[in-house]
């Protein structure tokens, strides 16, 4: 290395694109938003597209290990890619279920099970963070432990690591915005009860259900 091939920071703090996990209840608009992603392509792990009636997205159906894994070896490697700005998975805790059925045919052992799932989802999620030039919208269903809700993922590993991949943690839902009162909006900053992060520091702690417009402002 050489001096003359250091870049300013900045450069660096957008090239990867906007990477980021949605959760929320069921029925919370969270597949029909990615419509209001820039150019997305959806991979879809779990049936139930009804609220999908209409869209123009392309998107593939993958619903055992080996679909998902020939989905993400053509998304990683096609040329065809350029095509899309964004990669919608619904959903990402879906995607895991799949993996652990498909290990749990072959492990008779649980935990070799879920070490096995572990394993092949975060192949498919890490290359994602570093992937230029692409935005993500991982969607996962939505638990709650102790009272505040997070994005669920099965075992051990995978709620620890997959969520510390992303910019961003958004929790979709009826949130009370202040003066607006009880509105569908993306919460983007912790609360007592609710788990969401910002790693751009640009978004407001609510803001529209629009995801263009959320990371057009953090990518400002």
């Amino acid at each position: 290395m050489n001096l003359s091939d250091a870049k300013p920071a900045g450069q660096f703090a957008t090239s990867t694109g906007f990477k980021s996990i949605i959760y929320g209840a069921p029925g919370s608009a969270k597949t029909p938003l990615i419509s209001t992603c820039p150019r997305p392509f959806m991979l879809i792990c779990e049936p139930g597209m009804l609220s999908m009636r209409g869209s123009n997205v392309p998107a593939y159906e993958a619903y055992s290990g080996a679909k998902i894994d020939e989905f993400f070896e053509w998304w990683f490697k096609s040329t065809e890619t350029k095509n899309f700005d964004t990669l919608a998975i619904d959903s990402a805790s879906q995607m895991a279920d799949i993996y652990l059925q498909d290990a749990q045919k072959t492990n008779k052992h649980g935990l070799a099970a879920y070490g096995e799932m572990a394993e092949k989802v975060i192949k498919q999620l890490r290359p994602l963070f570093f992937q230029p030039q692409k935005h993500c919208y991982i969607i996962c269903k939505q638990t709650v432990e102790d009272g505040i809700k997070k994005p669920y993922f099965l075992g051990k590993q995978l709620p620890t690591e997959v969520p510390h991949l992303y910019d961003a943690i958004l929790h979709l839902g009826i949130h009370n915005v202040p003066q607006m009162g009880q509105v569908l909006s993306f919460q983007c900053r912790q609360s007592y009860d609710i788990v969401a992060r910002d790693r751009s520091g640009r978004l407001n702690e609510y803001e529209p259900p629009d995801f263009s417009l959320l990371l057009g402002k953090a990518m400002s």
